[in-house]
């Protein structure tokens, strides 16, 4: 773990095997209107996705609560690998790093997932949502397969 600033930082790893090709889920991953990614249903999405490219989402609680997130696209390598610089209010103003890779286990792919830079407290811990989110996008594909 590392310290930055004010707060000790961690690191969030989760993988998924999913029902289809590493294009495929690349693909989904990106798409605004796919289940199981952070931008889908958001309230309003300004959405670029190329190397450079800033991103900017944001979810309206039922309460009217705001939660703006954003952040920039490090790397975009299809099919195997997708990074990105992320905030929110959830990484107390830290620019934390997101790594989604994308293997091939035969007609399968293995997602790994990997979020650093977050503070280690309950706002980072918030992050492992993103199981939530790598289930929703296997249950996409599960249900095209069968």
């Amino acid at each position: 773990m590392n310290n930055t600033g004010d707060y000790k930082t961690m690191e969030l790893n989760f993988q998924r095997t999913i029902p289809a090709s590493p294009a495929e889920v690349y693909d989904a991953w990106l798409d605004t209107q796919n289940p199981g990614n952070p931008w889908y249903q958001s309230d309003r999405v300004d959405f670029k996705p190329s190397p450079g490219g800033l991103y900017h989402f944001m979810r309206i609680k039922d309460d009217g609560k705001e939660m703006p997130h954003y952040g920039r696209f490090v790397e975009l390598d299809r099919p195997h690998r997708i990074q990105l610089a992320w905030m929110s209010l959830f990484t107390r103003g830290l620019e934390s790093v997101v790594t989604v890779t994308f293997e091939a286990r035969g007609q399968d792919t293995l997602v790994k997932l990997k979020h650093e830079n977050l503070p280690d407290d309950s706002y980072g811990h918030g992050h492992k949502h993103w199981e939530v989110l790598l289930e929703k996008l296997a249950g996409r594909f599960s249900a095209n397969r069968h």
